[in-house]
């Protein structure tokens, strides 16, 4: 999920992850907690990883959860890669529940995808359920009882009037006793409401614009916005600093080999060399400073870009 309403589903994912669940089939178990994926794939988060207790089994049952706003041609793929990660990561093969929340053109999610080795000998796959929420009934949801199911509602199949469906989304809201959670519900419920209905015309039916500015949702989106944006910086810095590396180490290995040929360099030589930064002109270097006949030709090589 990379966009703000599709976050609303991590939020979801944390405190309603069993509602979640159940709308891929998923019951029976006894208790359930949301797992922090961050130390499972620091390349690419799941959107969520949960642990579920089913009673009579000693070892829990892990689920991990993606959650993407449109089909996309890539979303197998990144979904084998997370399958992966969490199997060697935790040892175990986990559930995985897929879910799409609007269509888009001719685009679809599969739910299966394979990996093959350049020779073709070796293949890795997987498969997995797919849940498309304009495939559900909205009246079936509602009639479950289950007020974490709620915020899916309008993106559901219904012949309700989009008016009143709003309306019995809202009535359920108002009755949770917990504040905060309400006012999460009540947050969450409009943005992906968003999707369905983009003019944004039941804002007021839940409350208007102060009841999303004072929601525990929007503090915990600004908050894993910041992670992201971090994580983000530091993968830049990272790249940065390996670039910096390589062109050292090759900087140095042209150095050594011009010095072991011809002795110690001029400042105004080694000046020269470490104003290339390109790491292509590097690499090019070392044969250069090989075979040149002397400096001069090494220097004049250097300044005409060879």
């Amino acid at each position: 999920m990379r966009q703000d309403k599709d976050r609303s589903g991590k939020w979801l994912l944390t405190h309603h992850g069993d509602s979640v669940l159940r709308l891929a089939g998923i019951t029976g178990f006894s208790s359930w907690r949301a797992l922090q994926t961050e130390t499972v794939a620091p390349r690419r988060l799941p959107d969520g990883l949960i642990e579920l207790r089913f009673r009579g089994e000693s070892e829990p049952t892990l689920v991990l959860v993606e959650i993407e706003t449109y089909p996309d041609a890539d979303v197998d793929r990144q979904l084998l890669d997370d399958l992966m990660l969490i199997a060697v990561d935790r040892n175990v093969v986990p559930e995985v529940v897929s879910l799409v929340l609007k269509p888009k053109g001719k685009l679809t999610v599969a739910g299966n995808s394979e990996r093959t080795s350049p020779r073709g000998q070796t293949r890795i796959s997987g498969s997995w359920p797919v849940v498309r929420l304009w495939e559900l009934e909205a009246e079936a949801l509602l009639a479950v009882g289950d007020v974490g199911l709620v915020p899916w509602v309008s993106l559901t199949r219904t012949t309700l009037e989009p008016e009143e469906l709003m309306t019995r989304c809202r009535d359920r809201i108002v009755q949770v006793p917990d504040a905060n959670d309400r006012a999460g519900l009540i947050a969450v419920t409009q943005i992906l409401a968003g999707l369905a209905f983009p003019d944004r015309r039941f804002l007021n039916l839940f409350g208007g614009p102060q009841v999303m500015i004072e929601s525990p949702v929007l503090d915990e989106v600004k908050e894993l916005i910041r992670q992201r944006l971090e994580a983000e910086v530091t993968n830049k810095v990272t790249a940065e600093v390996a670039a910096k590396t390589r062109e050292a180490v090759l900087r140095e290995a042209v150095i050594a080999v011009l010095e072991a040929r011809f002795g110690a360099l001029p400042a105004e030589r080694l000046a020269a060399l470490h104003a290339v930064t390109e790491e292509a002109r590097l690499r090019a270097l070392p044969p250069l400073a090989g075979t040149c006949p002397d400096l001069a030709a090494f220097f004049a090589g250097l300044s005409s870009g060879q």
